[in-house]
């Protein structure tokens, strides 16, 4: 079986595993890394990762890890500050036909950010729904159906993995470090979870541009991601296309709380490799003149703290909230739109209703939200 997969190494470091995947690729050995879903009592240990490779290339992986470990002290390679310092992207995919477009908007964005890309897929536990109790026989049907779900998930990877390399030009794939992830759960659990493993920089998901017959938003899982984290979340259309254009128009959404400038302050952080025209906007329906005067004291801020960037706040009034954001994108030819998670502050209600799904469906604009913590400190920019 070619592309079956077989494991070479446990690990226990997200370091160890970008440094013995490197060298292995190295030598034209592809890796991936799974949890082994194959008993009905294995959990996910967060701590923990199977190192995978191809059965007809295991021998050869077998060889040169052998020698990485006469050549390295791997208990020290989690220390490598070249390893650690890097840029993270975690990047949940379904390995659809439909998300290629999407992941060369990863790989775009990673070359850009000099940020490796963590591929994370998340196969259905069959165990999920079964009873507590079981006989004998139904554990050996359990174990067998596992065992399949496992088989089924890692060709699908692996499939897919081989398809990125045909529709992904080489000088991009070349150009960034991309790592397979495939676990089993819940997705929301699971992308959670992993956050709490790799601490990345930016969480990229994907999100279909329209809703169901039904009504219900095509991306649940995409809104339960962005209440349980605590990361950045890039939410990508999937027909959006990284233009690779020399400015970039942002809008970001205020609401005049304290939280806003520690906000503004990771958008900046974010978007560091990019020049960049920032629109701080603040949308009113009640057409209320003391919002202008907010908005003016935010300038003379932003005038006197961020003068060496292309920043402005502006008074968008609108009737409709979701309309008035759509309008004001086209009419600034908006390429992201920032919002904060902000407790207690309009903009947070958002995420208790469906507008935040609603914004997702309508517009055709990648969507950046930031978690901030309300603090009476005002943080400092980091250069």
């Amino acid at each position: 079986m070619e592309n079956q997969l077989v494991t070479i190494l446990r690990i226990s470091t997200p370091q160890l595993g970008s440094f013995v995947k490197d060298k292995l690729e190295q030598q034209g050995i592809e890796v991936f890394f799974t949890d082994e879903g194959l008993t009905s009592d294995e959990r996910y240990n967060p701590d923990e990762v199977l190192l995978k490779v191809k059965a007809r290339q295991s021998e050869k992986a077998i060889a040169e890890l052998l020698q990485l470990h006469k050549e390295y002290d791997l208990d020290k390679v989690k220390d490598d500050a070249s390893f650690t310092n890097m840029k993270k992207i975690l990047f949940p995919v379904k390995l659809s036909e439909d998300c290629m477009n999407l992941c060369q908007y990863a790989i775009r964005l990673a070359i850009k950010e000099n940020a490796e890309i963590k591929v994370l897929y998340v196969y259905p536990d069959p165990n999920f729904n079964h009873p507590s109790r079981y006989t004998a026989s139904w554990e050996k049907y359990v174990r067998m159906e596992l065992r399949e779900a496992h088989e089924k998930a890692e060709q699908k990877l692996v499939n897919f993995s081989k398809e990125l390399k045909k529709q992904v030009p080489p000088e991009l794939f070349n150009a960034v470090k991309i790592h397979y992830r495939m676990l089993k759960g819940t997705p929301e659990n699971v992308i959670t979870a992993a956050c709490k493993r790799y601490n990345p920089d930016l969480i990229l998901m994907g999100t279909k541009a329209k809703k169901s017959v039904d009504g219900e938003f095509l991306g649940k899982t995409l809104i339960n991601v962005i209440e349980q984290t605590h990361h950045s979340v890039l939410a990508v259309p999937l027909s959006a296309v990284f233009k690779g254009k020399e400015q970039i128009n942002v809008m970001y959404s205020t609401d005049f709380y304290d939280a806003d400038k520690s906000s503004l302050n990771k958008l900046l952080k974010t978007l560091k490799p990019f020049k960049k025209k920032i629109y701080c906007v603040h949308f009113d329906m009640n057409n209320a003149q003391k919002q202008q005067e907010k908005v003016n004291e935010l300038n003379a801020m932003l005038d006197k703290d961020y003068s060496e960037y292309h920043i402005r706040s502006e008074f968008f009034e609108s009737k409709d909230l979701i309309k008035g954001i759509e309008e004001f994108v086209a009419n600034k030819d908006i390429d992201i739109i920032s919002l904060s998670k902000v407790k207690h502050s309009g903009f947070y209600k958002l995420f208790h209703t469906d507008l935040v799904s609603t914004l997702m469906a309508k517009t055709n604009v990648p969507i950046l939200i930031f978690p901030v913590s309300q603090e009476k400190e005002m943080p400092q920019l980091a250069h």
